[in-house]
């Protein structure tokens, strides 16, 4: 896993480039990779399938916001469609882990936006 930390360092200098204080000051901040050595979990074939599946899901949904936000109505579209079948599997794998997890799936539900629904679908004139 990597994980970033971030170190802020503030320095005074001389009064050539003071300010009203008489002194200039300068905030300096490094970013510094840190990586862990804890080796990945060992999962069983059940939990990876499971876990490859959720990932998916998570990839869909930030992928919709931002065909949502690109207002690419075709992109969206089919984002939906895919994320129905990614939700099914996802549903079927965590049915089968042994022993099931002790958090409940919950529910996988989006509906569509409003603003991109109203031009994805013809509006009936009744």
């Amino acid at each position: 896993m990597l994980t970033n930390s971030i170190n802020c360092i503030e320095e005074r200098t001389d009064s050539r480039a003071a300010n009203a204080s008489g002194e200039a000051l300068t905030i300096r901040c490094y970013v510094y990779p840190s990586v862990t050595t804890s080796p990945r979990p060992f999962l069983k074939p059940d939990q990876k399938l499971a876990f490859e599946a959720m990932t998916l899901c998570m990839r869909l949904d930030r992928e919709l916001r931002e065909a949502r936000a690109d207002w690419n109505q075709d992109r969206f579209r089919r984002l939906m469609r895919l994320r129905t079948k990614a939700v099914t599997r996802l549903r079927r794998r965590w049915e089968r882990l042994n022993p099931s997890p002790r958090i409940p799936l919950g529910s996988l539900r989006r509906r569509y936006h409003a603003n991109i629904a109203g031009y994805l679908y013809p509006i009936s004139q009744d």
